[in-house]
């Protein structure tokens, strides 16, 4: 699932701006889209200790939105681009002003952000990071295009191999450049330990370096960056990380294993009602946690439809699971690729709810990463855990079915 996250002469800035203490609105002009299309802000907000994830979607018209909310002070967000196959967006900090925001679709690292003190601090960053968020942009698109094709040509196995030969090597860029933009980020919190944003760009590297260098970098930050809204996010997620190490991997890898699998209950996206204890003594389940941003995700459909094809009728259901936080790219999905013959529900229904959410069906099932698969037995108990349905999974899943059809 996604999450993101001055003090300074807040009076004068709100009568400079008109714009109220605690309060953002952010002017934009988007460039190369379609009028009507949606455009979304996704940010963090602490309130009384808990961590709540805002999503405010407007549509643009005339290349033109506004987005008004709360803060109290230096905020990380991420400004996604809707109605496209790919997700386009950028991330920007907000302060308790009025901005001014210019983004075109074709470029959306280079956007310009003015009225806001921090910016400078990000331009810097950018700057060195946007020959490779060029290519990082590219090859996104290259890749939808991809599997665009691959749904077109589903049974030519020839052009199928050609493509997964291209979508490999794009994705192994895809991966390289991320490594190089997270050596950047590393870089340059090392040489500007005091910038305001840098919280968040240990929040954003979190995975690429050990916790260790995480916590030991945190440490050595400032004390303003420690209490800032930045800071508390990223302590919480190194928290996070440091309680992951302490258990063992075997222990992680076999906590659900063999246990029942914990009930839910959800609306899919035609409205009926989904209950998982329902299916205990009647069917095999395969829970497939997904998105519709998730381009791995989505390079799994294929072997989902055979599987629904070949077993449904035998005894196998399949409930795709969404960590999509916004409706419209979910519905849109689901339509796209023709997912509505079987249940299709959100991990999480209420969005409004804590970032860090208990009925999130993906913390049930300590799911940290997707694609992933869970395969439950008809008596309710987990089987086996996966990352992707390879040869291997797809046998385990057929034996299982066959053998109690016997």
């Amino acid at each position: 699932m996604k999450q993101f996250l001055c003090v300074c002469m807040i009076f004068s800035i709100a009568a400079c701006n008109n714009t109220p203490p605690n309060t953002f609105k952010l002017e934009g002009f988007a460039e190369g889209v379609k009028d009507s299309e949606n455009i979304t802000l996704y940010y963090s907000s602490l309130q009384n200790g808990e961590w709540y994830e805002i999503a405010d979607t407007t549509k643009i018209i005339n290349g033109k939105f506004l987005f008004e909310g709360n803060i109290d002070e230096l905020t990380a967000a991420e400004l996604v681009l809707d109605g496209f196959d790919v997700v386009i967006s950028a991330r920007l900090y907000l302060e308790p002003t009025t901005m001014k925001l210019r983004i075109n679709k074709n470029e959306p690292y280079a956007y310009k952000l003015t009225e806001t003190k921090v910016e400078k601090e990000s331009i810097e960053l950018r700057k060195e990071l946007e020959s490779y968020e060029k290519i990082f942009h590219e090859d996104l698109l290259s890749i939808d295009d991809i599997q665009s094709k691959m749904f077109l040509n589903n049974n030519n196995i020839s052009i199928q191999d050609s493509l997964e030969n291209n979508y490999s090597q794009i994705a192994e860029e895809l991966k390289l450049t991320t490594q190089k933009m997270n050596k950047i980020r590393l870089d340059f919190i090392l040489r500007h330990n005091s910038y305001q944003i840098v919280p968040n760009l240990l929040y954003l590297i979190r995975n690429t370096i050990s916790v260790d260098t995480l916590k030991n970098i945190y440490d050595n930050l400032p004390k303003r960056s420690k209490t800032s809204l930045l800071g508390k996010f990223a302590i919480k997620q190194i928290e996070n990380l440091e309680s992951e190490k302490n258990t063992t991997k075997d222990i992680e890898e076999d906590t659900l294993i063999g246990k029942s699998a914990p009930d839910f209950t959800r609306k899919d996206f035609s409205g009926k009602t989904i209950r998982l204890s329902d299916y205990k003594n009647k069917n095999f389940i395969l829970l497939d946690f997904w998105a519709s941003w998730c381009i791995p995700c989505i390079r799994e459909i294929p072997k989902i439809k055979d599987l629904h094809s070949k077993y449904s009728e035998k005894g196998l259901e399949i409930i795709s699971i969404s960590a999509d936080e916004d409706n419209d790219s979910w519905l849109n999905a689901i339509n796209k690729y023709q997912l509505g013959a079987w249940p299709q529900i959100l991990s999480v229904e209420d969005k409004n709810n804590s970032v860090f959410n208990k009925d999130d069906i993906s913390f049930m099932y300590n799911v940290e990463s997707i694609p992933h698969f869970i395969f439950i037995d008809k008596q309710g108990k987990i089987i086996a855990k996966w990352s992707y349905l390879g040869k291997e999974q797809l046998s385990e899943i057929e034996l299982n079915i066959k053998t109690v059809a016997k």
